[in-house]
């Protein structure tokens, strides 16, 4: 099959989760392979090593779950939306849309609020605060949160 015959993907763009979510990955594969490589070659474990994936992996996760919905590409089962009439899955759709967006920003107050809270608190190896990855809970959900709202007023596209 010749690249012309293949179904057209669509472009998305960088997003901030987009790059910041790839940015943590890359930090997440490095602290890893680095960790295997310094227990198994050097016989010298890192111990930062879990600290650097656990932050990594909470980036990677919270703000991959912002760019999924950003592209549309959550799954969704549709088994009884399917058959309600068009007018009644649209407002569906809207109402739901509305009630996701409203829970993001709710659960990222709630994040922030952590992250405040646990600012004193560090790490046992690296000191680095815990706010850091709350924050990353509260980044990500909000803008999971925005990402909903900016399809709910572009039309669900």
């Amino acid at each position: 099959m010749t690249e012309s015959e293949g179904p057209k993907e669509r472009s998305y763009g960088l997003s901030l989760e987009l790059v910041l979510m790839n940015i943590a990955f890359v930090a997440l594969v490095a602290a890893i392979v680095w960790g295997v490589l310094s227990r198994y070659v050097t016989r010298n474990p890192a111990t930062w090593v879990e600290e650097v994936t656990r932050i990594a992996f909470t980036v990677t996760v919270f703000l991959g779950a912002a760019e999924v919905h950003r592209r549309g590409k959550h799954v969704s089962v549709d088994l009884v939306t399917s058959l309600l009439p068009p007018r009644i899955r649209e407002t569906l759709e809207v109402v739901a849309g509305a009630f996701v967006a409203l829970y993001c920003f709710y659960v990222a107050w709630l994040g922030l609020q952590e992250a405040i809270a646990s600012n004193s608190a560090t790490t046992s190896m690296l000191d680095i605060p815990l706010s850091v990855p709350y924050g990353a809970l509260t980044l990500g959900f909000f803008l999971f949160g925005l990402r909903g709202l900016q399809r709910l007023w572009r039309g669900r596209s």
